[in-house]
């Protein structure tokens, strides 16, 4: 369901626009508003995806509420409606409007192009995914959008232009100080929402240096040490392989732990570089940096990190110890590596069909991507629907599916944990909420079958 408001000092006029908005789509909602501070309770109360505002209001300059309205919103579409188009476009392009309509609007195309852009508003919403991998996926990309980041600490705004994070805002705070508070914090939900640019360059520091801070400091404030209790680490039963000719499965920005013969922590490290079958660059700890402590170059040391939910661990040495311009640790590369399952559930990948049936008894055909005993991941193929579902964090959804090779028709019930959203689809990540043997039996029979496949 999306939100469009609709801002428009002349009565008449706000009528025909919310008329003409409301014949857009069924799950469009339309709020009108005559004056800013009707607008600005509106935005502050209410989910909204699009604005539609005057470019005239009496005794004002052409654009001037629609200028306030689009800075300080940067991550909500904003469409000017103007008597004078011709007139009034580039002031409206330049005060941050994506585009701007003549009155009255009545065109179809029009109310097509108000509907995708209500819809392009937040593409997606992410739970369980590392602030600092989305950052970095967003960097490779070239994206621009707007991160609204949620936790139980708070909210606030990350804004990428191009795939560079140029500024952030966090419980009062801008800029650099604002990143390195969210970039800390612990199960973030975070919206992928719109971003017009109407925000300084106010960060220029590069992003992996952005995120070795955060976590140097996340460090310090914890105290440095992953395990502190005292009590004995539990032991995993490892399996050995050997990793010649073969690049890690890691990614720059990659937490990592560190242990040391002569400290019996853990310590807290980062991926900052690497050039396969050769050497590994890691930040170096902080209590090095903090207490001044020498490293030697040929000192072992055990990596461990975790990947698609398996832990993995390796012995190396350090061959080259660099303070400046960054503290950093070079390693060598590792030719075997341990690792152990800690999934709780087997999962693998998966290409089957099933329908998707959400709260508003909607069905939409989608394809599974993988599948487990407590979830699944799943894809809504727009050329396969004639529209959308409308997806929420914590949605409950139904799965309707016949596992190949097997023949019964089964029917999922779950939780969305997370999903993304473009011009392709949806995909969207499932989480099981009920566990019957039946299905057990299915999944692990499929999961059997297309292993011995």
């Amino acid at each position: 369901m999306n939100t469009i408001l609709i801002i428009e000092p002349v009565v008449a006029e706000l009528e025909a626009v919310m008329n003409f908005c409301r014949r857009g789509s069924d799950s469009l909602t339309v709020l009108p508003a005559r004056d800013l501070q009707k607008s600005h309770g509106l935005l502050r109360e209410r989910q909204i995806d699009l604005i539609l505002c005057s470019t005239a209001f009496t005794d004002e300059a052409p654009c001037s509420s629609l200028a306030e309205i689009a800075k300080t919103y940067p991550y909500i579409p904003v469409i000017g409606i103007s008597d004078d188009p011709s007139r009034d476009q580039d002031l409206a392009l330049s005060a941050g409007a994506c585009a701007c309509f003549g009155k009255p609007l009545a065109q179809e195309d029009l109310l097509q192009q108000i509907v995708a852009l209500a819809e392009a508003s937040s593409t997606g919403t992410v739970q369980g995914v590392p602030l600092h991998s989305l950052l970095q996926m967003y960097e490779n990309d070239g994206q621009t959008c707007t991160l609204h980041v949620f936790s139980s600490d708070g909210d606030g705004y990350i804004f990428i232009d191009n795939g560079t994070v140029i500024n952030a805002e966090c419980n009062g705070v801008k800029g650099e100080a604002a990143f390195y508070e969210m970039i800390s914090w612990e199960e973030v939900i975070i919206d992928i929402r719109y971003f017009n640019g109407l925000r300084r360059h106010e960060i220029s520091t590069p992003l992996i240096s952005l995120i070795m801070e955060g976590f140097r400091r996340k460090d310090e404030r914890s105290g440095g040490a992953l395990h502190r209790s005292g009590a004995p680490r539990t032991r995993r039963k490892l399996q050995q392989v050997s990793n010649a000719g073969m690049r890690l499965a890691l990614n720059i920005g990659q937490p990592l732990s560190l242990e040391f013969d002569a400290c019996s922590d853990r310590l807290v490290s980062m991926l900052a570089g690497m050039i396969p079958e050769q050497c590994l660059i890691v930040v170096t700890p902080s209590q090095f940096i903090v207490t001044g402590t020498p490293i030697e170059t040929g000192t072992v040391v055990v990596v461990r990190f975790t990947h698609l939910e398996q832990l993995f661990l390796f012995r190396t040495k350090i061959t080259r110890v660099l303070h400046t311009p960054q503290h950093l640790l070079f390693l060598d590369y590792p030719t075997i590596i341990h690792y152990h399952d800690v999934r709780k559930a087997a999962r693998t990948a998966a290409s089957f069909p099933c329908l998707l049936k959400t709260r508003d008894h909607d069905v939409f055909n989608a394809v599974f991507k993988d599948i487990s005993n407590t979830g699944a991941l799943l894809k809504v193929p727009a050329d396969s629907n004639g529209r959308l579902p409308d997806i929420d964090i914590k949605q409950h959804v139904k799965l309707s599916c016949s596992l190949p090779e097997i023949g019964e028709q089964i029917e999922l019930s779950g939780v969305v944990q997370n999903f993304k959203k473009d011009l392709r689809g949806v995909q969207i990540g499932v989480e099981f909420t009920r566990r019957y043997s039946v299905l057990d039996q299915s999944i692990d029979r499929y999961l059997r079958s297309v292993r011995l496949g």
